[in-house]
């Protein structure tokens, strides 16, 4: 059994969205308001230091221990989904969420030493957010219409983090309270809309399935699959490491760091206008053959950085490399939907995010120490060599699953 393939949508642009069950329409908007209200998370570093008075050390301890809290929620969210459901688990996570907020809005001034760890306390359920939406867009969907669903879903999560950080700066301009006030009730908006606006969708969930998911074990090509995607993390987070270390090198560290903002807005410009075209013109290839073009987009977005200089060509390098990043993420959760047991689904999507979360957590580390002893040109070489790499094992994998 190859990777699901399915008509091509006679539709394109934003009509390709038509016709999709409502739930997944309200699971969009939920997915805007939480990564458009994440000011958190966005400023964290700047909260920490700036604001908290932490050193940069302590800064750096705090958010690798952020990441692991993170990590954990992820995993355990996918467990207690599997067995008990999905939308219980994700409103428990965002009121705990936006509880620990507004606690850390009313405590910034008087206790400002017991924010750390209240944003550490909100890292596991934050985590758990997103394996529990993106099961719930499986639940809802027809099998034909995952990809549609996926890609709505990516494209709300751009359009939240497009316009998120505007508002944080300006909120972190005036007010860390205010900040802190604005993420908790935009939060808490969203789970209003959650709690009233999406029915249980766990109604194919018997005894007889949660007995089944004592004894089911993980399908051996979605553990592969894991493992290929946990690379292209690896690969995926240079963008956000060695890209800005590049352009201050190139550019010095003002010019740099302006034109380095302005190769991510392109990046999510890109996403805005490019998800639907790219989700209808690539439907009929099956999810493992688009992630191998995907590969393609990326080796030549990254050969580029490797061999350019002048800041023109960055900005069609990452043009180019962004059609990359939108393939792989509305195939990648269709393939692990189609693929996962129903009663494991749940996990098989906190997994998916796990081993991205594992690749840019090494990906700093790998980076630096490779630019330690050589330079950005060889360092993107290896990255674009990596790619090519992957693509060849997202070819191999749809042959295994033919034959």
């Amino acid at each position: 059994m190859s990777s699901i393939r399915t008509t091509r949508p006679s539709v394109t642009g934003l009509s390709l969205y038509r016709g999709l069950e409502k739930n997944i329409y309200i699971l969009f908007i939920i997915r805007i308001i939480n990564r458009f209200g994440d000011f958190v998370q966005l400023l964290l570093v700047l909260i920490l230091t700036g604001n908290l008075n932490l050193t940069p050390a302590q800064a750096g301890f705090f958010v690798s221990c952020s990441v692991i809290a993170t990590m954990f929620g992820q995993f355990s969210s996918g467990y207690v989904a599997d067995r008990w459901g999905r939308k219980i688990p994700l409103v428990i996570c965002q009121v705990v969420v936006s509880i620990s907020y507004l606690s850390c809005a009313l405590m910034v001034r008087s206790f400002p030493h017991l924010v750390p760890y209240l944003i550490l306390l909100s890292s596991p359920f934050r985590g758990g957010t997103s394996p529990l939406t993106n099961t719930m867009v499986a639940d809802f969907s027809r099998p034909e219409q995952l990809s549609q669903s996926f890609s709505l879903l990516y494209l709300g999560t751009n359009i939240g983090v497009a316009l998120g950080p505007v508002a944080a700066s300006f909120l972190y301009a005036r007010s860390i309270v205010l900040l802190f006030a604005f993420s908790s009730l935009l939060i808490f908006l969203s789970t209003l809309l959650l709690i009233f606006g999406i029915p249980k969708s766990e109604t194919m969930y018997t005894k007889e399935t949660a007995h089944s998911s004592k004894t089911l074990r993980m399908p051996p090509v979605l553990i592969i699959f894991f493992g290929l995607f946990a690379l292209y993390g690896l690969a995926y987070a240079q963008n956000t490491f060695t890209l800005p270390l590049q352009f201050a090198s190139l550019y010095g560290e003002m010019l740099g760091t302006s034109r380095y903002a302005l190769l991510m807005t392109v990046n999510a410009v890109t996403v805005l206008l490019a998800t639907a075209f790219l989700t209808t013109w690539t439907h009929r290839l099956g999810q493992l053959c688009s992630m191998a073009l995907a590969m393609v987009f990326y080796v030549v977005g990254y050969d580029m950085y490797a061999r350019c200089t002048a800041f023109p060509f960055f900005l069609v390098a990452t043009c180019i490399w962004t059609f990359g990043e939108i393939l792989m993420a509305t195939n990648a959760n269709v393939f692990v939907n189609a693929y996962a047991p129903p009663s494991l689904r749940s996990r098989c999507n906190a997994s998916l995010t796990i081993a991205s979360s594992l690749g840019h957590s090494i990906a700093p580390t790998a980076g630096g120490l490779w630019l330690a002893v050589s330079g950005y040109t060889q360092l993107w070489g290896i990255s674009a060599a990596l790619c090519f790499l992957l693509g060849c094992g997202y070819v191999a994998l749809n042959k295994y699953l033919k034959s």
